[in-house]
């Protein structure tokens, strides 16, 4: 739904080049701008790569032009022979080039600026279709251009990401709002992070607020061991998305509680960092089938109150270091190698994370559990999961992060 009760401008996004299509390098031109259209009010609808075949081109430029209101495109601008944009473009607008001499004299100072002289190859970046707004770019040789098809735009920007990103925010974001009546719209988003509870329940508890969802629209997005919920607002400025994202939030925050952990950028690892520095409480973490997963993501940060990690894959290891008759885990067993990770004389937790995957055909099961305890602090959690080998360990950190999340999260409700 609109705020200004008209349809938003819908968009497809085209990037093109053979190197894509061959996965030879990695597409986040086309992230960058569905992220920046959304934000700025325009519906990304379709994102379409294509190789470097004028033929492929302009069949995938016809369409885009059929079904959206503005197509944005990413590459082939470059002085090479298979760099074919501003042809397609130009045939598909049925024009012919044209040089621009504005173009010449700022890819020759690009050149200038960095001690080099301008191949002749590079004269080529100087045409673009014939009736195009040009693009002028000072951080590359590539020029940008926005030519006009029967009153739907085409805007070429190069394939470059530091050039891409220049241009869009200093020529192409601002001239689709102009061009679209966007000025006095925003998209604002609000995620709400959730861990220790799966996207079907999820969707059991907050079901009935997405599928009535209208502005803000709510959605679900599911990881490993981890469910996003995104909030959408469309609105005239960020106080009035605040006003329409803030009920919702709250709403959802009171069915799901403490399954919250965090909102946008938060991590749970920062999440969990932050609250032992709250506490002053350093940390000692056993891990079996997680293979240090844990630990990793918390050095990632990094995580100061990490007083010792210890990895420890097999059966016999949890008998040799610790006793026999822990190495068979049960939320007790787990519970006790905690308790024995527990610094001597500070104040600490001990996090124990453990499981032995038993491998069947190329599915990996395990029975596993999770425990942190320490002074006024115990939690403990058991599950049985399958699936590939990463996915198992990568589900197992988050639920041993979020176990010593919950257990911090009491301990500073009990003060």
């Amino acid at each position: 739904m609109s705020i200004n009760n008209h349809r938003l401008p819908c968009c497809e996004i085209v990037t093109i080049g053979s190197e894509l299509l061959l996965g030879q390098i990695e597409d986040t031109n086309s992230t960058f701008l569905a992220r920046e259209l959304a934000s700025i009010g325009v519906d990304v609808r379709f994102r379409t790569a294509v190789g470097d075949q004028a033929e492929e081109m302009a069949e995938v430029l016809k369409r885009a032009l059929e079904r959206c209101d503005l197509v944005v495109t990413t590459g082939g601008l470059g002085p090479t022979k298979d760099d074919l944009t501003r042809q397609v473009v130009a045939t598909v607008a049925g024009v012919e080039l044209e040089f621009r001499q504005e173009l010449m004299e700022q890819i020759e100072e690009v050149f200038r600026r960095y001690g080099y002289r301008m191949p002749e190859t590079n004269r080529s970046q100087a045409f673009v279709p014939k009736g195009s707004e040009a693009i002028e770019n000072p951080v590359g040789t590539a020029p940008g251009f926005i030519k006009e098809v029967k009153g739907r735009p085409i805007i070429c920007l190069p394939g470059v990401p530091k050039e891409l990103k220049y241009l869009w925010q200093n020529a192409v974001g601002p001239w689709i709002r102009g061009r679209f009546g966007l000025e006095g719209h925003l998209v604002a988003s609000r995620v709400l992070k959730v861990a220790g509870i799966g996207e079907s329940k999820v969707d059991t508890i907050i079901g009935d607020l997405i599928r009535h969802s209208e502005n803000p629209k709510i959605g679900l997005l599911a990881s490993p061991g981890e469910i996003k919920i995104r909030i959408t607002a469309e609105a005239k400025d960020s106080g009035q998305a605040r006003s329409l994202i803030q009920p919702i939030e709250q709403e959802i925050r009171s069915r799901l509680g403490n399954k919250v952990f965090g909102v946008d950028d938060d991590t749970l690892e920062g999440v969990v960092d932050f609250l032992l520095g709250q506490h002053n409480l350093s940390l000692t973490i056993l891990e079996t089938f997680t293979a240090g997963m844990v630990a990793q993501r918390l050095h990632a940060i990094p995580c100061h109150a990490i007083e010792k990690s210890l990895v420890i894959p097999h059966k016999e290891g949890i008998s040799k270091d610790f006793g026999k008759g822990l190495e068979v885990p049960s939320l007790e067993v787990t519970l006790e190698l905690a308790r024995r990770l527990m610094p001597a004389g500070q104040d600490g937790v001990g996090l124990a994370v453990v499981g032995f995957p038993r491998r069947e055909a190329e599915v990996f099961f395990v029975d596993a559990c999770a425990a942190a305890v320490g002074e006024g602090v115990e939690k403990a959690y058991s599950w049985h999961m399958g699936g590939d080998l990463t996915t198992v360990q990568q589900r197992g950190s988050v639920i041993g992060l979020n176990t010593l999340r919950l257990a911090l999260v009491d301990l500073g409700c009990s003060k």
